[in-house]
């Protein structure tokens, strides 16, 4: 684990018995977007033509307590969440209880992004996903060319990769960093644009049915008091 990643690990391990609630706006907004654009990331589901016969498999990678992990976990057949921090595995694996899908949420504590990559993170059972997704955590990754690059070896030919993450920020988004400085410590890329996007994961091999789509409510944060919006977008591409 990079210095970088043991920042971040140590940043929302503290962060997380209370970032379902300090969040939970963000939460709600991810998981219902996720939901209302399913057909749009994916035509393979449970319930569709296409996924019928299949066993459909998702990675959720930087899963936090896993909010799209929740939003698809009716219309697939297994998820594995991965985080760094295992304090926030432990959130992944309460919200699996809660929501009623244990059966088929299971979190790990991992980092695929390490060199090497962990032996006991390079089994079968960690390959061949149907659907990997992101969200909200690309911007903290040391490498996002090397994420990309990983994460996208996990899927299955003509599987479905998925990003959420911050539009880039604007001349008036100062007071949103000086808000929250210990956070910005942790954070290598201030936003993504649509090239961006398309650079990395056609870099990392995933070229195919790419759209950068722009999501119009804000994600809200508040801290001390204050309240800040900050624009978020949903990428995804096919691997080649």
């Amino acid at each position: 684990m990079s210095d970088f990643t043991e920042l971040n690990r140590q940043y929302f391990s503290k962060l997380a018995s209370s970032y379902r609630e300090e969040f939970r706006q963000g939460q709600e907004l991810i998981f219902n977007e996720v939901q209302g654009r399913r057909s749009w990331i994916s035509d393979t589901w449970s319930d569709t033509q296409s996924g019928k016969g299949h066993k459909i498999r998702m990675l959720e990678y930087a899963c936090g307590p896993g909010a799209v992990s929740a939003a698809l976990a009716p219309f697939v057949d297994h998820i594995v969440g991965m985080d760094v921090s295992e304090e926030m595995i432990k959130q992944f694996n309460i919200n699996a209880q809660e929501t009623g899908f244990a059966d088929k949420m299971h979190g790990y504590h991992g980092d695929l992004l390490a060199e090497p990559v962990p032996d006991n993170l390079s089994g079968p059972e960690f390959f061949d996903f149907d659907l990997v997704a992101v969200s909200m955590a690309l911007h903290h990754f040391d490498k996002p060319d090397l994420a990309l690059k990983r994460l996208g070896e996990r899927l299955k030919k003509d599987g479905m990769f998925f990003i959420i993450d911050l539009v880039p920020e604007d001349e008036h988004s100062n007071g949103l960093h000086n808000a929250f400085l210990q956070a910005s410590a942790t954070v290598r890329t201030r936003g993504f644009t649509l090239e961006n996007m398309q650079k990395l994961f056609k870099d990392a091999g995933m070229g195919e049915k790419f759209d950068y789509q722009v999501i119009q409510e804000p994600v809200v944060f508040k801290k001390e008091g204050k309240e800040f919006k900050k624009t978020i977008f949903i990428a995804r591409a096919q691997r080649n």
